[in-house]
């Protein structure tokens, strides 16, 4: 009788205790709301944030506006007596000259910036030259192998822009099918990082003539009104680069139709042939050249500057050198000729996402057992250089063990007609943060329709590459682009609130067990 007695006090303490936790969380959720997320956006992404582009005053003003959030909560500092990081950054303007010289035994042309080419990531100044390449699409897997990596270290590589266009019913349609283009772009890009080569020489199909520059097309009329596109905004005449990291090659150029068709002889039919032969996943047929290699002259524009991460933190009660990330950038595109680019989805919506986590973890009023750091990461849309700074510089990367990312999660595809789709792509070895969702999503009855994506090697995309590059497993809420996507429209109105607010409320969810399993 004694041990019953024994028991069931036991069982009404432990049941008494999840009552009290659930409670606990209950508190943290109805602290995700959209009165407040509506309040908290509605004015980063304001015109008062100038856009929010990173070393620009309106980002200054939005890192502020965010540290205040942080410590209204009364949330811990990250960085000594601050929630600021600072990012010292080198941005490097379109360079002061530069020039592409064609050379043979016979014969040699020289092409000028910005005439001819579009010249970008120019860090320093530099005279280099090399044995001419053909690349392709940049594609190397099992079954398509455009570029052979035992000769490519030196090399300058002629490169074509994005994924070829397949015919229906090809093997290259079937070889493209098994990835998604996102997968794809990362294939190019880990194959070009592995090449040695010097320089990419890019050639886009979709854009011959190089709009960004003054060549035209002498058979299309000038169109005397400026239409805005996805790259009007004026980040795009200057780059970014951190400080105290090494240059790295290659360097990047975008070259006009006019320099391929003296490259490539026939360079129209050689393309098709190559294109053609493609489809059935051959690359023997690649284009002649009519040079054998190319020197690249560049005098950098390039000055000294700083921008901010916002970083908070709460230290784990058992296990705090156990320690997860919650991540987002919060600068956007700025304000140029008249324009203001609001970035409400991109990524004003992740930013205050994370704060909306960081006040449900502290109103929770339990310290979880593992360390749980909230940042607010500066500086993406130029390179990831807010979390790549992080990354660089945290001495406890390694305890870092899960990374969540926020980048754009407000939208629906069509604004005036909400929807609850949303993806979560993950580290696809990490199936606990399918798992997770998942049950979160159903057992509260939030109404995400979720596209479950695993990633065999999630490196690009946001500012989960440089923690997956760590091999820290990644996952990542994103709503897909939409018609607003890096343009002035990107504007608070056309958010998805039920579907925004139904995300951070699943991520808390998921992160609150990931903090105290």
């Amino acid at each position: 009788m004694h041990k019953q007695i024994i028991s069931l006090i036991s069982v009404v303490l432990i049941s008494s205790s999840f009552i009290t936790a659930q409670e606990h969380i209950n508190t943290a959720l109805n602290t995700i709301n959209r009165n407040t997320l509506e309040a908290e956006l509605g004015f980063i992404s304001s015109d008062w944030f100038e856009g929010r582009e990173a070393t620009k005053k309106g980002a200054f003003m939005a890192a502020d506006y965010l540290a205040s959030l942080y410590q209204a909560m009364g949330i811990q500092y990250f960085n000594g007596g601050s929630y600021l990081q600072d990012v010292p950054l080198l941005v490097a303007k379109q360079p002061k000259e530069a020039s592409i010289t064609y050379e043979s035994k016979n014969r040699s042309n020289t092409y000028t910036f910005p005439t001819h080419f579009r010249a970008e990531r120019v860090p320093q100044s530099y005279n280099i030259e090399g044995s001419i390449l053909w690349g392709g699409f940049g594609i190397n897997n099992a079954s398509l192998q455009e570029i052979s990596l035992k000769n490519t270290e030196g090399k300058i590589l002629i490169r074509l822009s994005g994924l070829p266009e397949a015919i229906g019913g090809s093997d290259l349609e079937k070889l493209l099918k098994t990835k998604s283009d996102r997968e794809w772009m990362s294939v190019k890009n880990e194959m070009l990082q592995n090449s040695g080569v010097l320089a990419v020489l890019e050639y886009d199909l979709s854009n011959p003539y190089l709009k960004e520059s003054f060549e035209t097309n002498p058979n299309i009329e000038a169109n005397s009104e400026k239409k805005l596109t996805k790259r009007s905004s004026g980040i795009y005449d200057k780059s970014l680069f951190l400080q105290k990291a090494t240059p790295k090659r290659p360097y990047y150029y975008k070259v006009s139709k006019q320099m391929m068709e003296d490259l490539i002889p026939d360079f129209e039919q050689s393309l098709d042939h190559y294109l053609a032969h493609l489809q059935n996943l051959s690359t023997k047929n690649k284009p002649q050249l009519n040079y054998t290699s190319i020197e690249l002259n560049t005098i950098a524009d390039v000055q000294s500057t700083k921008c901010q991460n916002v970083i908070a933190m709460i230290e784990g009660s058992e296990k705090p050198n156990e320690i997860i990330v919650v991540g987002a950038h919060y600068d956007h595109l700025g304000t140029y000729d008249g324009y203001i680019w609001n970035g409400a989805d991109d990524n004003g919506s992740g930013a205050i996402g994370v704060v909306a986590i960081a006040r449900a973890f502290m109103a929770t009023g339990i310290q979880p057992k593992r360390t749980v750091i909230f940042a607010n990461w500066t500086a993406e849309e130029r390179g990831l250089f807010g979390s790549r700074h992080f990354v660089n510089t945290f001495k406890n990367i390694k305890q870092v063990k899960y990374y969540h990312n926020y980048d754009m999660i407000g939208r629906s595809n069509n604004y005036e007609k909400p929807d609850s789709a949303v993806a979560l792509l993950y580290t696809k070895s990490w199936k606990q943060a399918e798992d997770l969702c998942h049950r979160y999503n159903t057992d509260y009855k939030l109404g995400l329709k979720i596209n479950f994506s695993g990633w065999d090697n999630p490196t690009s995309g946001s500012d989960n590459a440089p923690f997956a590059q760590k091999g820290i497993p990644i996952m990542w809420f994103h709503t897909g682009g939409h018609e607003s996507y890096h343009m002035p429209s990107d504007h608070v109105d056309r958010i998805d609130w039920h579907k925004f607010e139904a995300i951070v409320k699943t991520s808390f969810l998921t992160l609150w067990n990931l903090a105290n399993e």
